[in-house]
């Protein structure tokens, strides 16, 4: 699938519009922002749109993946490759893989914040100006039972919260899950709901709920739309691990114009989703 970049492409952004892009990102106050990405269940892009995050804000500076549904993994392994010693390593210079769970349960079946208090913790060590995180899919009630744990530690160490909810069309599964997220949705500093639409573009089912009408309340809810990505590219990510820098980079010219073009669509759809307010 890959072959050697055209000359090796310029940088995305100046350095003057990386640092514009930062302030624009995190605000004048803080340092670091957290991203988390959710789904109320398999198969509606999440993991898609946490790489399509990461590549973005790897264009402006170092961060940390944390792949917490780990029942699926595909959002570690896009950013590691086969070590020579078997074992996963980074594959991109400026994300630093990890794989972190965040359900746990005592002997009694309940769910246990342990994990979560450890990922946290280890969130707060990392160096890394930004944070993305794959929460597993559909498990809202580990997600709840985080929710305090990560709103309580993102404002104690002055850290920019941000909670993305990637949703499809047609299916209801979001009406179950959107009211349970709610809390987190309101505490956070940006709500961010995004509408899939690689499988259509019926969201009626949606935009006419009430938990909708609550959501678009939020003082500082972004809604916004994914546009659909073709087969190829699709199978680049899913099945092959090609991340989205080498897609645009070292793919064939009929596989590299589109991704570029998709690459750029992305970049500037989260800057915009994500962007502090307030700059």
């Amino acid at each position: 699938m890959t072959q050697q970049p055209d000359n090796g492409p310029p940088p995305l952004y100046t350095p003057q519009k990386i640092e514009e892009l930062r302030v624009r990102l995190l605000g004048s106050t803080v340092k670091r922002a957290l991203i988390i990405v959710l789904g109320g269940k398999g198969g509606v892009g999440k993991t898609n749109s946490a790489m399509q995050i990461a590549d973005f804000l790897a264009s402006l500076g170092q961060v940390l993946v944390i792949d917490a549904d780990l029942a699926n993994g595909h959002f570690y392994r896009a950013f590691t490759q086969d070590g020579p010693s078997g074992k996963r390593e980074p594959s991109r210079a400026g994300i630093r893989p990890i794989q972190h769970r965040v359900r746990a349960e005592d002997h009694a079946g309940r769910i246990d914040p342990t994990a979560c208090q450890d990922m946290m913790a280890a969130i707060g060590e990392a160096p890394e100006p930004f944070v993305v995180i794959d929460f597993p899919a559909g498990d809202t009630d580990t997600t709840q039972r985080c929710a305090e744990i990560i709103v309580g530690e993102c404002h104690e160490n002055d850290i920019r919260l941000i909670v993305v909810v990637i949703v499809g069309p047609v299916d209801p599964t979001p009406l179950k899950v959107l009211p349970s997220l709610l809390p987190l949705l309101r505490e956070c500093d940006r709500p961010i709901l995004a509408k899939n639409t690689h499988t259509g573009v019926n969201f009626e089912y949606l935009e006419g709920s009430e938990i909708y009408q609550e959501l678009q309340a939020l003082p500082s809810i972004h809604i916004t739309e994914i546009e659909p990505i073709g087969e190829r590219i699709t199978e680049a990510l899913r099945v092959h691990n090609v991340p989205w820098d080498v897609l645009a980079t070292a793919t064939p010219m009929r596989i590299r114009v589109e991704a570029r073009r998709l690459r750029r669509k992305f970049h500037d759809m989260w800057l915009e989703a994500i962007a502090h307010e307030a700059v």
